[in-house]
């Protein structure tokens, strides 16, 4: 195989993955829409009875929705592009591991927000990297920082607030501009 010809297939893996990664602007604004108000409520509501309760709640009911979505695109869409495995694994991965930060932190009596944002920020850089689409990888950047200020800066009746501040910044805002593409190409 000539070079030109791996710089082709190389650049074409690129395009499929931005294709890939333009079609998933609905889980960003989706998750965004479901943890943001979770976070905020957190932070009114630290430390009164079941204040927690809101994070799982909302979660079933994202996972659910995203579950349903996921289904009914992945018919639609018929084939699957390297990119569209590549997004698949990363955030899958991410799903997996998030799960089990969540479990071992609240067992062991820890805030989770610094790991969820530490992992959302990862799977978002990587798939920004990935798909050279740079508003990801920014929202990644805010997203580990969000996790750093979490972890070291601020205790945790703070870490509700700058979860949903994060998350604003890191996948809604990103996730509106990747929207506001997929429409201007429809």
């Amino acid at each position: 195989m000539e070079t030109s010809q791996s710089i082709e297939i190389i650049e074409n893996m690129f395009m499929e993955s931005k294709k890939s990664l333009q079609r998933s602007s609905f889980y960003f604004i989706l998750w965004g829409i479901l943890l943001i108000p979770a976070g905020v409520a957190e932070y009114f509501f630290y430390g009164q009875g079941n204040y927690w309760i809101v994070w799982p709640a909302l979660g079933i009911v994202g996972g659910i929705i995203s579950t349903i979505y996921g289904i009914k695109e992945g018919k639609r869409s018929g084939v699957q592009t390297t990119g569209d495995r590549i997004t698949s694994f990363t955030w899958g991965a991410f799903v997996f591991t998030m799960v089990i930060a969540i479990i071992y932190t609240v067992n062991n009596h820890l805030s989770p927000s610094p790991m969820v944002l530490m992992l959302a920020g990862s799977a978002t850089f990587i798939s920004g990297g990935i798909s050279k689409f740079s508003p990801f990888i920014w929202g990644g950047v805010i997203l580990e920082i969000g996790a750093i200020l979490c972890a070291f800066v601020f205790g945790p009746e703070y870490h509700g607030l700058i979860f949903a501040g994060s998350i604003l910044l890191g996948y809604v805002i990103p996730g509106l501009i990747l929207r506001r593409i997929e429409n201007d190409k429809a």
